[in-house]
């Protein structure tokens, strides 16, 4: 009897584990598919939210949990908690032998990740490759993981485009849309009433849902700055209240999370900050906003899809293709106030170029037919 094929998903930050969760689902149900999902990075740790619960929560069996001791986000310790990665995926892998790795995007874990995969003789799908993000080390890392990957699921046609060029026309590129998309067709969200007494919120006033990470090609002064100026814009703003999402495990973020701790004390009715909303409070909260506020990728491709303003700060998204939507901003204390001024004048602008929301069928029907072509 043939035995499944087995198909291993990495995820190590929750925005990506939102943006995976449909694939997950897809071939954890898949009877011809066996899922091995492996959870690294900010999942497993406490400062992070231990978020890998979210994932169990949901009912999907993690295969493996590997730990990058993720002590310090200054780059040095980034460096040797990639150096620990390394190490645990190699034990990981020689112990479930997949036919294929899945990952997503490009944060800095996938370069040692999809490196063992490559000295292992894993063949990688990778999703959402081909974007173009000038203002961080992502575009690197994008580049590289596409460099050692079989397969290729970019987001959009242009993306599709710059793979072709960076990998030649025999390269295996099947544009899928991004897959975020999904969740606001498949989820149950959360109704106004619902969130207002889930976040302890006035149902009458304007909501704001404030993501921002750190620009890794900025000095750790420069984000600090830009964030002060970002809380000085919120401050000014009246009758609205600001969710805040903390930033991720990059370079700065943890600086970046102990200014809105100390922040947030001027005014907890005006300010909710949260370590992690979960997925589904944050796409419900973001469907409710008069606005998102940040620089995070969720602003560019999950927003557009509802309509919803979108002021985008500074360079990290630099290269995306902004939805009509999107106001781009400099990070500096007069544009951000009139960029808050615009956006909460701005009507409902709704952008499909991302695209429509179907993307994980296309994309487990797609490995299942490579790995059947593969061993036939």
């Amino acid at each position: 009897m043939k035995s499944n094929n087995k198909v291993c998903i990495i995820t190590a930050a929750r925005s990506e584990y939102g943006l995976l969760k449909w694939i997950i689902d897809g071939v954890y149900h898949d009877p011809e598919l066996d899922l091995q999902l492996v959870v690294t990075g900010a999942h497993l740790s406490e400062k992070h939210g231990l978020t890998y619960r979210f994932i169990e929560e949901d009912g999907y069996p993690i295969a493996a949990k590997v730990d990058m001791h993720l002590s310090s986000d200054d780059k040095a310790g980034i460096v040797r908690s990639m150096g620990k990665c390394s190490e645990g995926f190699a034990d990981a892998f020689d112990q479930l032998k997949p036919d294929v790795l899945v990952v997503l995007g490009d944060r800095y874990e996938l370069i040692p990740i999809v490196s063992a995969a490559l000295v292992m003789g894993i063949p990688v799908a990778h999703l959402s490759g081909g974007d173009v993000t000038e203002g961080a080390i992502d575009n690197e890392v994008r580049n590289a993981v596409s460099m050692m990957s079989v397969l290729h699921f970019p987001g959009v046609e242009s993306s599709a485009n710059n793979l072709r060029r960076i990998l030649g026309a025999s390269a295996l590129i099947y544009p899928a849309g991004e897959p975020g998309l999904e969740s606001f067709l498949r989820f149950e969200l959360m109704s106004r009433s619902e969130l207002a007494g889930n976040l302890q919120l006035d149902i009458n006033k304007k909501w704001c849902l404030v993501t921002l990470h750190p620009e890794t090609k900025l000095g750790l002064e420069d984000n600090l700055n830009m964030v002060k100026n970002l809380f000085e814009a919120m401050r000014e703003t009246e009758g609205t209240q600001f969710v805040v999402s903390k930033a991720n495990a990059d370079f700065g973020g943890v600086q970046i999370n102990s200014f809105w701790e100390d922040a947030i004390k001027q005014d907890k009715n005006k300010y909710k900050l949260f370590t992690s909303l979960g997925q589904r409070r944050y796409l419900s909260y973001m469907r409710q906003a008069a606005g998102v506020i940040g620089n995070s990728s969720s602003g560019i491709v999950e927003a557009p899809f509802l309509g919803i303003p979108v002021i985008n700060i500074g360079d990290r998204q630099k290269g995306r293709h902004l939805c009509n939507n999107v106001i781009q901003t400099n990070s500096d204390s007069d544009s951000l106030k009139k960029a808050f001024i615009k956006m909460l004048s701005q009507q409902t602008i709704v952008d499909n170029y991302y695209g429509d929301g179907h993307t994980s069928e296309y994309v487990v029907k797609t490995l299942k037919e490579w790995m059947n072509i593969r061993q036939s």
